[in-house]
């Protein structure tokens, strides 16, 4: 390893590029669209590679993408024989009006159509513990099939049941309820129960206080995320759970979210900066340059040559970057020995995703009325959870009750290990040693080789009126991510016996992403308990003080779970260590 480190550290004569962008995510492609558009005189001092190519008058910035395209952890599809209107999240899939960053970069900067997403309707169908009934009529505890207590009964006659949480959360910190915002993000950094501080505590720990087991189980299945009632940092999931408040509204994408990475891609190549994709990169090193700066040299392990840059930004999840080779003055542990602690500081939670493609919407033979078929979402305790009843024509004022039609199966946690052992996908991904067999492995899952399972075949009477060009992104995305027959036919199973038909008819198409495998390891993150999530968030923008590195993305964000959390760290990154100024396009 020295003798690597030597050899990586011998002066070069100037560097390949001024900025390399590894992931080309959200944050990875923002990141670069921000440094080739800011304004003259921004980014003239915070850093060294912002500083030289300031005085240039230009920067050179690339986009490094392990996939054969940008997008991260979205991922829009189109199924074929549906319209160009359809458009399907397999990855992330919306913001809400609280969001500033995201909201104003959609509507100010880039004035994609968007359109409000339908979550909640008395109509829709819950059906736990064997038992089938509506959203109008889970707040009587005669119908509930769970044993509350007195005081849980008497709060479920007046409220839905998964504000039970939030409910508990205020016996444990009476004052909580009197803030919001940042305000309450304050509130509950300084608060600290029995003497002990509260970003030390697990949440489920805290909800044991004060929910019976019973309360705690339909409200936990009621807010529809298992994660949500995890042992997670209390102070980060209690401000995550204030995030679901009764008046934000969530918001869908008429293109899609990945829209987003795709017109800012477009926008930053037209300012000059390049994407290259398929480039896995393997780790990076130090690099002296001939002027005597510190800079990177990025390996690769598909056998293209190295790049040399004055500064990386590794705009990567917490799984992607332990793929990374131990090497270097930021991830050999030797060198630095701070960063796995700053690493290990949040844990990636398992999503999933199944859409199931139908010739018509079987499930509103169970409407609670022919003139209102079912929309929003419906939710269950089998593994299937929540299922979307998903728009097929966003301009349209109610769903159609003919024609093809779409369902979302969208779980987290443990459910998202049911539907693992149905993929054909070996148990060893995101839990293996993250060097050579795991790395390898990575790599191979990165380039779409498909397990050897089964694969569901497409019914050709719909593939056939499929509109549009195969080699559409969407189209595209939903014929890279096919779904396993034994998976698709075991979920339209369980959700024909959520709504009570027999006779559902079987899916003509699907398609899935399970965001567990790597290099993902998880579809969002949570921060651990004992960590101080707003100084470690700012640590991790710069792990090492005196090495050109910074991170970003969602996973070491305040705004977990959230595009909103990617932007956060990106800006954090682009203002504190790049030297540019707050965007002025932000709006409240």
């Amino acid at each position: 390893m020295a003798d690597q480190v030597s050899a990586s550290s011998s002066s070069r004569p100037a560097p390949d590029v001024d900025v390399a962008i590894v992931g080309g995510g959200v944050s990875g492609i923002y990141s670069g669209w921000r440094l080739l558009t800011a304004k003259p005189g921004e980014g003239t001092g915070a850093s060294g590679a912002a500083t030289s190519a300031s005085a240039k008058g230009a920067r050179k910035v690339v986009v490094f993408e392990g996939c054969d395209c940008i997008g991260g952890r979205l991922l829009s599809a189109r199924p074929p024989g549906f319209s160009n209107k359809t458009t399907c999240e397999i990855g992330g899939m919306r913001y809400v009006s609280s969001q500033t960053l995201v909201k104003s970069l959609v509507e100010n900067v880039l004035r994609l159509c968007r359109y409000e997403q339908v979550v909640y309707n008395p109509d829709t169908i819950v059906y736990v513990r064997g038992q089938r009934f509506r959203f109008s009529q889970v707040q009587d505890p005669a119908i509930l099939p769970y044993r509350l207590d007195w005081s849980e009964s008497q709060f479920v006659t007046q409220n839905d049941p998964s504000g039970l949480i939030p409910w508990a959360i205020s016996k444990i910190l009476p004052g909580v309820n009197q803030f919001s915002g940042d305000a309450l993000e304050k509130y509950l950094r300084e608060a600290r129960i029995d003497g002990t501080p509260l970003y030390e505590h697990g949440f489920w720990n805290l909800l044991a206080r004060t929910l019976s087991p019973e309360a705690y189980a339909v409200a936990r299945t009621m807010i529809g995320y298992d994660c949500l009632g995890s042992n997670a940092n209390a102070v980060d999931l209690i401000t995550e759970i204030y995030n679901f408040s009764p008046d934000v509204k969530y918001y869908l994408l008429n293109e899609g979210y990945e829209s987003v990475p795709w017109s800012l891609q477009q926008r930053f190549e037209s300012a000059g900066g390049r994407v290259e994709s398929g480039a896995w990169m393997a780790g990076f090193t130090q690099t002296t340059f001939a002027d005597g700066s510190t800079g990177v040299t990025l390996h690769f392990r598909d056998g293209r040559p190295s790049v040399t840059a004055r500064a990386i930004v590794l705009a990567m999840p917490r799984r992607s970057i332990e793929l990374l080779d131990r090497e270097g003055p930021v991830l050999d542990p030797a060198q630095a020995p701070h960063v796995p602690h700053l690493l290990n500081s949040v844990r990636p939670i398992p999503l999933y995703k199944l859409f199931l493609a139908y010739e018509y919407p079987w499930w509103n033979a169970v409407a609670a009325s022919p003139s209102r078929p079912l929309q929003g979402r419906s939710l269950a305790d089998t593994p299937a959870r929540q299922v979307y009843y998903w728009p097929v024509d966003p301009g349209a004022a109610t769903p159609s009750t003919t024609g093809a039609a779409l369902l979302m199966a969208y779980n987290d946690a443990t459910n998202v290990d049911f539907w693992e052992g149905l993929s054909g996908v070996p148990c060893d991904g995101p839990h293996a040693a993250p060097q050579g067999a795991a790395a390898q492995a990575a790599a191979q899952h990165f380039r779409k080789i498909r397990p050897r399972v089964r694969m569901f075949e497409p019914r050709a009477r719909l593939a056939a009126a499929q509109n549009g060009s195969a080699s559409d992104r969407p189209r595209k995305n939903w014929d890279d991510h096919r779904a396993p027959h034994q998976m698709v036919m075991e979920m339209h199973r369980q959700i024909a016996q959520m709504h009570n038909v027999q006779d559902a008819p079987v899916p003509v198409d699907a398609a899935y992403m399970d965001w567990s495998v790597d290099p993902f390891g998880g579809g969002v993150h949570f921060w651990n308990r004992g960590y101080k999530s707003w100084e470690v968030l700012e640590q991790m923008t710069k792990p090492v003080d005196d090495f050109p590195c910074y991170v970003c993305g969602e996973a070491y964000s305040t705004n977990q779970t959230w595009v909103e959390g990617a932007l956060q760290t990106a800006e954090i990154v682009l203002q504190k260590h790049f030297g540019l100024a707050k965007p002025d396009w932000v709006t409240p």
